[in-house]
C-alpha cells in the first residue's frame, strides 16, 4: 500500500495513449453502469477517455486501501459529485477526476474535500468573451492586462474556479463568478482567491500544473484547519503500475510545496 499524509494531495495522470487496449484492463474492474454509460459515447474517442479516467480511478484507490479496484462502490451527491459508497464501510479517502482530450486525472487527499479539473489550451478560445460573461470584473481584467498570454491564463483561471466548486461539492450550482483568483505575474504564478464564496478561506490551497504540453490541471483543497500542503504527481499506467511525469508547477497558493 501507498502511504498518504494528511499533508499531502497526490495526482495521478493517465494518458490514453500508454493504455494499448484499455478493454483487457477494464474486464471485471468497470461496474455495469460505468460500461452501459461509456457505450453511450460517441465517437469512439470519448468511449476510450471514459474507460481509462475511470480504470485509473479504481486502481488508483486500491493503491492505497486494501480493496480490489472492481469491489469499489460510487455513489453521488445531489450535485453530481461522486463519492465513495458509506456502505462499503469507513475509508478515510476523498478524491477527484477529470478528463481531457488526452488526459485523465485522478487527486486524492487523506479526508481533505478535494476538486480536479483540466483542460487542453485553446488558442482559438474566445477568451476576453468568455471571461465578461463568467469570470469576476477583476479576473476579465487581468486578463485584459495580459493579450500575449491571454488564452492559457484563462485555463489558469478556468481549472481553478471548477476545482474550487467541484472540492465545495456544488458543481456548478455556483455560478463560476462567485469564486475569484488573483495570479501574480510570475513563474510559477502566486495564487490569491479573492471571492467571497469560501468560509475560512485561508484553510484552502491551490495549485496550478502543466503535466503535458497544452494541458493545464488545477487542484483546489480544503482543509480542516489551516497548515503547509505538498503537491505529488505520478504518471499511471495499466494494470495499477506507475511512472514519473514530466510535469511543469505553473502555480501555487501560499502553504503550497510541489514535490519535484
Amino acid at each position: 500500500m501507498l502511504h498518504l499524509p494528511e499533508d499531502e494531495i497526490h495526482l495521478w495522470f493517465a494518458f490514453p495513449g500508454d493504455f494499448a487496449d484499455p478493454g483487457v484492463s477494464a474486464r471485471g474492474i468497470l461496474s455495469p453502469d460505468e460500461i452501459a454509460r461509456m457505450k453511450r459515447l460517441r465517437p469512439a474517442e470519448g468511449r476510450r477517455l471514459f474507460m481509462v479516467t475511470h480504470l485509473l480511478a479504481r486502481t488508483a484507490l486500491s493503491l492505497y486501501w486494501p480493496r480490489a479496484p472492481g469491489e469499489w462502490r460510487f455513489v453521488a451527491n445531489p450535485y453530481g459529485k461522486p463519492l465513495l459508497d458509506p456502505q462499503m464501510g469507513p475509508v478515510p479517502l476523498q478524491f477527484s477526476l477529470s478528463h481531457t482530450a488526452g488526459l485523465a486525472v485522478f487527486a486524492l487527499t487523506r479526508g481533505a474535500a478535494i476538486g480536479v479539473d483540466a483542460e487542453t489550451v485553446r488558442r482559438s478560445v474566445k477568451a476576453p468573451e468568455l471571461s465578461r460573461r463568467f469570470f469576476s470584473p477583476g479576473e476579465a481584467a487581468q486578463l485584459r492586462e495580459l493579450p500575449a498570454e491571454g488564452s492559457s491564463r484563462f485555463f489558469y483561471y478556468w481549472t481553478l474556479k471548477e476545482s474550487c466548486l467541484k472540492a465545495l461539492g456544488r458543481g456548478l450550482s455556483f455560478s463560476l463568478e462567485t469564486v475569484a483568483f488573483r495570479l501574480s505575474e510570475d513563474t510559477p504564478c502566486r495564487i490569491e482567491f479573492s471571492g467571497n464564496a469560501l468560509q475560512n478561506p485561508e484553510a484552502w490551497r491551490f495549485a496550478l500544473i502543466e503535466p503535458a504540453e497544452g494541458c493545464v490541471a488545477a487542484v483546489s483543497v480544503k482543509l480542516g484547519r489551516p497548515k503547509p500542503v505538498k503537491v505529488a504527481c505520478r504518471r499511471a499506467l495499466p494494470f495499477g503500475k506507475a511512472a514519473d511525469l514530466e510535469w511543469k508547477p505553473a502555480g501555487r497558493s501560499e502553504g503550497v510545496e510541489f514535490r519535484l
